[in-house]
This record gives C-alpha cells, sequence and structure tokens, in this order.
C-alpha cells in the first residue's frame, strides 16, 4: 500500500497555537497541520465519514474514522518538508485481533481514495502525489 498523500499548498498554515509554546496545540518546533486537520475532518463529514477521535500528537494531528471492523483506521496530518502529507494506518494488509484476521487494506485504501479526491478538488493544492512512508 501507498501510505503517504503528498501535496504543496499556501493554504495551511501554523496556527498561533502551533508556534507558541506555551499553548495547548503546540507540538513541536517547526510542525503543525491544525488548519489541513480540520479542513480534511469537515470534508470527511461532507462524504459522510465520522470521525470519532482527533488530538495533537509529537509529529502532526491524529484522526481515527469510524467504520465497522473492530481496528483502529487512522489518518494523520502535518506538514512535510516544504509542503503537507497525509499518512494512514494500519500499514498492513491485515490486522489481527485476538484469533481473527481482519482485511484492513480496503478500508485504508477506500479512506486514502476519498482524501485524495477531496484533494484534488481543493483549491490551493498543487503537486498531488503518493509517496512510500
Amino acid at each position: 500500500m501507498e501510505p503517504l498523500i503528498c501535496f504543496n499548498s499556501d493554504r495551511f498554515n501554523p496556527t498561533r497555537d502551533e508556534v507558541d509554546e506555551q499553548a495547548d496545540d503546540y507540538i513541536n518546533p517547526d510542525v503543525f497541520g491544525k488548519e489541513l486537520s480540520a479542513f480534511l475532518c469537515q470534508e470527511l463529514k461532507k462524504a459522510g465519514h465520522d470521525i470519532t477521535f482527533s488530538c495533537a500528537e509529537d509529529w502532526g494531528w491524529y484522526h481515527e474514522v469510524q467504520h465497522d471492523e473492530p481496528f483502529a483506521l487512522v489518518f494523520g496530518c502535518a506538514n512535510y518538508g516544504d509542503g503537507h502529507m497525509v499518512q494512514f494506518a494500519p500499514k498492513t494488509d491485515y490486522v489481527r485481533k485476538m484469533f481473527k484476521k481482519y482485511h484492513a487494506a480496503p478500508k485504508v485504501n477506500a479512506l486514502r481514495e476519498t482524501i485524495w479526491n477531496i484533494l484534488e478538488n481543493a483549491e490551493g493544492i498543487s503537486g498531488l502525489h503518493y509517496e512510500k512512508d
């Protein structure tokens, strides 16, 4: 699976909270993604996806997406070099839980395709491409 979607945009900038070391949303120096995170969550909701959990992590923003299998379907987003990236998990085709094996790839691929389409149709996005993690 191709885990990363990468692109360039001046549309998603660091928020005041992401550059103020005293703020709750401060992550790490030069790490941001709150505007991209909010945009993707809003657009995914319009596309029928519920985000069940979101938080700031040391690498960017983490989101769990509601689905009908007992494993976490996740996307994360942050700045990446001079651009931005969206990553996905699980990163394996199958997930084992207890004594059962679940085929995760179709769920991850569908989420990746939805986010690709959102970004492809959004204004201010260029250089949209896949990259291996």
